[in-house]
């Protein structure tokens, strides 16, 4: 089990909400208003690394405790995400109606007649739960959905200010351009649901310095030279200044002497211009095969099981186990409770580890990965064709239809005629028959 594994830090931070009291507010004000049964819509946007998650965190453990029941789903980078993927997520964690059993969202597809009636369910099972007990769902990175997750994102949210229903999305604002269909959506989920925005900005000094003296109890000298350091590297970004923080401490340029703390010299540091050189640094301290095996871990995807992780890699489960332990140790991976996979604790570090792989090796791993899945005994098509299209596999195009047509069953029609698309193009490029692209042709219509 990978499940119970603690890092030991030196002054190992939690989340940094110094610079939030407006936001914290806000939100504190919505989830009183959900708990008097008028719930609402937030949407928490930011560039990578400013504290998007740890705000939403926050939000979440104090409505547990307040006696709501907290649902989380996540979108996934780097990967085609599958329809529905954050509310597949949401529902499978949800506890089981004392009236209806619990449907899955492909027994609703299953019995639906469209999109609409779909969609309808899935309202009529949220209501359901949010009478018995207030409940928060928590979208996380939604500018990583797929087109049907927008879709019911903002069907639900209409729904919400009639029920206990809280939902909390988190996006990367860096993310969208004009083009981006959350871009389009925001404008529509203002004036349908008057969902609240609230845009994180990069920290002040004033809080950095407020940070630096809750943590460490240094000489005032010190607090202006450490402040400065961080002022001019971390440009008040959280993560920035949190993995910097960390390579301090790890290269004992900050460290405990007695009941304080002592600050080095600062040009003795390695200083990263930017946060990938700080994960870089820190995956360097871990040994080659740890390196070339979270890059394995990588090329999966943003959650990785450990089975398969396993299977790709040729490791036994002890001899990969060692290695989550040192990930995780080092705040490099985040371990799930079910004990079956592992999460990357930042999209960043996975893409520093995905990006540092020269692409021959990408593609020969994408398509281990691969063939790893395809010996599963239900492959799912959206990422067997992802990590076939990665791998340059002609076989992409066959599996992208298989993709394309479990969207339509479940009336994500955006997303099945972007895989059809998608499969077409490989088809023309593949040089096949005029026939088999006709067919596709004709389904795009």
């Amino acid at each position: 089990m990978v499940t119970g594994i603690v890092a030991q830090h030196l002054n190992e931070p939690g989340p940094i909400l110094v610079g939030r009291a407006r936001e914290l507010a806000t939100l504190r004000e919505c989830l009183t208003a959900t708990l008097a049964g008028n719930g609402c819509l937030v949407l928490i946007g930011g560039e990578a690394g400013i504290g998007k998650t740890a705000l939403a965190g926050t939000l979440a453990q104090e409505a547990r405790a307040q006696g709501v029941l907290v649902l989380a789903g996540y979108c996934y980078d780097l990967t085609e995400t599958p329809p529905y993927g954050p509310w597949i997520e949401v529902l499978s964690q949800a506890p089981p109606l004392d009236r209806p059993t619990r449907p899955s969202l492909g027994d609703a597809a299953e019995r639906a007649t469209n999109q609409a009636a779909l969609f309808a369910h899935v309202r009529e099972f949220f209501a359901a739960i949010a009478q018995e007990q207030p409940l928060m769902l928590l979208l996380e990175d939604l500018h990583w959905a797929d087109p049907g997750s927008l879709g019911l994102l903002r069907f639900l949210a209409r729904s919400a200010a009639a029920l206990p229903l809280l939902i909390v999305v988190t996006y990367r604002a860096d993310e969208l351009t004009h083009r981006h269909p959350l871009f389009a959506l925001f404008p529509l989920l203002v004036r349908e649901t008057g969902a609240i925005r609230l845009d994180l900005r990069r920290l002040e000094l004033n809080h950095v310095r407020e940070l630096v003296t809750m943590r460490y109890r240094l000489s005032r000298d010190d607090v202006d030279r450490l402040v400065g350091y961080l002022g001019d590297r971390a440009e008040g970004n959280p993560l920035y200044i949190v993995e910097l923080l960390r390579t301090l401490e790890e290269e004992r340029l900050l460290q405990p002497q007695g009941d304080a703390w002592l600050l080095g010299d600062l040009t003795q540091a390695r200083v990263p211009l930017l946060l990938r050189q700080v994960i870089e640094a820190r995956l360097l301290r871990l040994g080659g095969t740890t390196h070339t095996l979270l890059s394995v871990a990588a090329v999966i995807g943003e959650e990785v099981p450990l089975s398969l992780w396993s299977t790709v890699s040729e490791l036994s489960e002890e001899a990969l186990l060692e290695v989550v332990e040192t990930a995780v140790e080092a705040r490099l991976l985040d371990a799930l409770s079910s004990g079956e996979a592992v999460r990357f604790a930042h999209a960043l570090i996975r893409e520093t580890l995905y990006e540092g792989l020269l692409p021959p090796r990408r593609r020969a791993w994408h398509r281990r990965v691969a063939e790893a899945l395809l010996a599963l005994p239900a492959p799912d098509p959206d990422a067997v064709a992802y990590h076939l299209q990665r791998a340059g596999d002609p076989r992409a195009a066959e599996w992208l239809i298989r993709a394309g047509e479990r969207a339509q069953r479940a009336y994500a029609l955006l997303t099945a005629a972007e895989r059809f698309e998608a499969a077409l193009q490989l088809l023309e490029a593949q040089g096949a028959p005029a026939g088999e692209r006709a067919k596709l042709l004709y389904r795009l219509a």
